[in-house]
């Protein structure tokens, strides 16, 4: 079974705790719980390739000074755990929402042994692309930045040269310890985002600002050379930056629904049960306050739901059809829940318990009470029959027997 069709296991409800002295890049990707902490690797590059409906895509790798690399290395093909967080400019997002040449860091682990749901790469090339194909956290520069509480001071421009140099610095613009200036190239393609507008290269030559900057393609790309795509020169232009994905992210999850593994199911017979459920981290907090109990209160209200069988790549099959009802009995919050749980656990009465509701599977989850719409998925979005559910699952490569 490979790491994607592991869909159908049962996921702890915490983290996976890894002892003293295990080596945090052998963590093997599964769905039997949520990795530790530090499980995995770093890697960063430029995204080239997206199929955000399976959560798949691929990177070139940052360069690393081998010319061999960058003349005949592979795309870094990976696979985005179902429990795998996106951020894009500082707010939630879906692959669908990065656009093609934006360089992303990420954190990787790696597959099953003998998975092949992604195919190998040819042997003289193998020495080119990590083992570690299983994403559980992509970002890119601007999001990595926010979180880790870094940004950029300008510390000169050079316009005939098309040059912008830079040090790390603190979100507070202080100095951080044994950084050194690094150069990117800017153009007239470069965005300067400037208050709610847009700047210009002009802009730049003011010494001392804090910037986001968010990177893509130079030709000295195997030498580590960036170019600047986006710039963000204030405080307001990235406040603005990370409202509008916000509201492209909560669109987009208030249709599709929220996402969660399903822990327990107690049967009541009759159809009657109830099902206890993670939700998965990575989402915006007002759509995790949508979902409530009545707090014991008998005369209270709780969050009345709509949910639906989901695939390990998320995918649903008729989402406005396929549905089963019911109300929130019970929400639970569990205290620093580790990367890919959101922490809150539900339990959720129903009187349609339907085939797909098994431990260790997922569901999409959209609050009635908070009036999400019952709408249907695209097309190319719904699993229509199992071969496509196979082939979601395993892509091309010939799956394990």
């Amino acid at each position: 079974m490979t790491g994607v069709a592991c869909g159908l296991c049962l996921l702890a409800a915490g983290g996976a705790t890894m002892a003293a002295d295990a080596d945090p890049a052998a963590y093997v990707a599964t769905l039997e719980e949520f990795p530790p902490a530090d499980a995995g690797i770093d890697l960063a590059g430029e995204l080239v390739s997206v199929d955000h409906v399976n959560r798949r895509g691929g990177l070139r790798l940052d360069g690393d000074f081998d010319t061999g690399r960058y003349h005949s290395a592979p795309t870094f093909s990976f696979i985005l755990m179902p429990y795998g967080e996106v951020f894009f400019q500082g707010a939630p997002a879906d692959l669908h929402d990065i656009p093609l040449g934006t360089r992303l860091r990420g954190r990787f682990v790696l597959p099953p042994e003998g998975d092949t749901a992604i195919a190998p790469p040819p042997p003289q090339h193998k020495k080119y692309v990590p083992a570690h194909n299983r994403a559980i956290r992509l970002e890119d520069d601007f999001s990595h930045a926010v979180r880790t509480g870094r940004a950029w001071k300008i510390e000169g421009f050079d316009r005939e040269k098309g040059q912008l140099t830079v040090v790390v610095v603190t979100a507070a613009g202080e100095p951080v310890a044994d950084t050194k200036p690094v150069v990117y190239s800017v153009d007239g393609s470069t965005r300067i985002w400037k208050e709610h507008g847009f700047g210009t290269l002009d802009d730049l030559a003011t010494a001392g600002t804090a910037v986001q900057v968010n990177l893509t393609w130079h030709p000295g790309w195997e030498n580590r050379a960036f170019h600047a795509s986006d710039i963000w020169l204030d405080e307001a232009s990235r406040t603005a930056a990370t409202a509008r994905q916000r509201e492209i992210h909560l669109r987009r999850m208030k249709h599709y629904w929220l996402p969660a593994r399903i822990d327990r199911v107690d049967h009541k017979g009759g159809g009657n049960g109830v099902l206890t459920v993670t939700l998965l981290g990575g989402f915006d907090p007002s759509l995790y306050e949508a979902f409530f109990d009545n707090g014991g209160s008998p005369g209270r209200m709780s969050t009345g739901v709509l949910f639906a069988a989901a695939e390990p790549t998320l995918r649903t099959w008729w989402q406005n059809h396929d549905t089963s009802y019911g109300s929130v009995v019970k929400r639970r919050t569990i205290e620093n829940p580790p990367l890919g749980s959101s922490g809150i656990e539900l339990d959720i009465s129903t009187p349609v318990l339907l085939e797909g509701f098994r431990p260790g599977r997922f569901v999409r989850i959209g609050s009635q009470t908070g009036g999400w719409p019952r709408s249907k998925p695209p097309p190319e979005w719904r699993i229509k029959s199992i071969e496509e559910r196979e082939r979601a699952l395993y892509g091309t490569a010939p799956k394990k027997p």
